[in-house]
């Protein structure tokens, strides 16, 4: 399985590592609400709320185009790792990261 990680950057069009997965292969487009992150000092409610509205749409984009997104909350390590316990993962791709020392970290 193709595990295609949205962290910043929430759209299908023009993005490098949706467009990476081979034709026909299974793949996951997940979304992890890292909850440390958001408890932190740079981040608001509004901007959760901005990216809420974002994934609606993230989401109803890739249903058109035949996938659901997945949601999880917590730790993204461990979310990668429960997610490899039900179905290995062959790839992971990602977006380059973009934000602050602790999404980096």
């Amino acid at each position: 399985m193709h595990v295609v990680w949205f962290k910043r950057d929430l759209r299908v069009s023009d993005h490098a590592a949706l467009a990476a997965v081979p034709s026909g292969a299974p793949v996951l487009p997940l979304y992890v609400v890292e909850t440390d992150y958001w408890a932190g000092p740079d981040t608001s409610a509004r901007q959760w709320d901005f990216t809420a509205e974002c994934l609606a749409v993230l989401g109803a984009d890739l249903a058109r185009r035949g996938a659901s997104l997945c949601v999880r909350n917590g730790d993204v390590v461990a979310v990668l790792e429960d997610l490899h316990r039900q179905r290995p993962i062959t790839a992971l791709l990602s977006h380059a990261e973009t934000g602050n020392g602790w999404t980096y970290a």
